[in-house]
């Protein structure tokens, strides 16, 4: 298991590090878990590159607190498009499971696509798809996940952010769905414009299915706030919680920390 681990932490860094720099990160232009679980429409620059670190404190409910971590690397290799490259190691307790040891998590790869930029009336449009290799403790089978996003200006500064998933898992239990769906509806808007244009303040609505078949839907809130603290790089901190509606299933919230870089 070490020896596997090994070589997923330096295959992962080999990638980041195999292309050449670019451009920079930007407070306004928004990823999902930086701080929030929703996406903007825009794709990153043609040739840019940029990292994003996270950090979690999870309080799930009725169970130990926990910590998640996230890397992502991102890279423009088309106009309008960029690879999605992650890895979410967690440690402690989570909603979702009993374990609490320390789990790499898995490895994700995918391809986000912007079909256009916003204009009169008519909203930014893109496409993510996401596939989840099994590479953490106990995974089985691969998840694919398929995110439409939409993304429109309303009023002088305020824009709302419209993320339509759909969830698919390859190995699941009896009791478990192999088909999630879900929604978010996101909410940015920059503070202290037009005298200042560095920080963004974020909220989230949405609901998705429970992965348990018996369960209810879990209901998806949050607020948090991007600050740029240089050319090239942008800290987020967000408070967001799951709140479970069915018997046997448990709420959870998450303070949640990051920063960017690009390069």
């Amino acid at each position: 298991m070490k020896s596997n681990r090994t070589l997923l932490f330096s295959a992962f860094a080999s990638t980041v590090l195999a292309v050449n720099p670019a451009m920079a990160v930007d407070h306004n232009n928004l990823d999902s878990g930086r701080p929030l679980s929703f996406d903007d429409a825009e794709s990153i620059a043609y040739r840019e590159q940029s990292i994003e670190f996270g950090a979690g404190l999870n309080l799930p409910s009725n169970r130990s607190v926990g910590g998640s971590f996230d890397i992502e690397y991102l890279y423009g290799f088309a106009l309008n498009s960029h690879l999605v490259i992650g890895l979410d190691p967690s440690v402690g307790g989570k909603a979702d499971t009993d374990e609490t040891d320390f789990d790499v998590g898995n490895l994700s790869v995918g391809v986000f696509h912007n079909f256009n930029r916003e204009y009169d009336n008519v909203p930014a449009f893109a496409i993510r798809g996401d596939l989840g290799l099994p590479t953490g403790n106990d995974a089985r089978g691969v998840d694919i996940r398929v995110r439409g996003i939409a993304s429109k200006t309303v009023g002088q500064y305020d824009r709302l952010h419209l993320n339509l998933d759909l969830n698919v898992k390859t190995d699941v239990d009896s009791e478990e769905r192999s088909v999630i769906p879900g929604l978010i509806l996101g909410y940015s808007r920059p503070l202290g414009y037009p005298k200042r244009f560095d920080r963004t303040f974020l909220a989230e609505m949405g609901v998705r299915a429970s992965q348990d078949t018996k369960g209810g839907a879990i209901l998806i809130t949050g607020v948090g706030l991007r600050q740029q603290v240089g050319l090239r790089s942008v800290v987020d901190v967000g408070l967001e919680g799951d709140i479970a509606t069915g018997a046997g299933e448990r709420s959870e919230l998450r303070f949640k920390v990051g920063y960017s870089f690009g390069f």
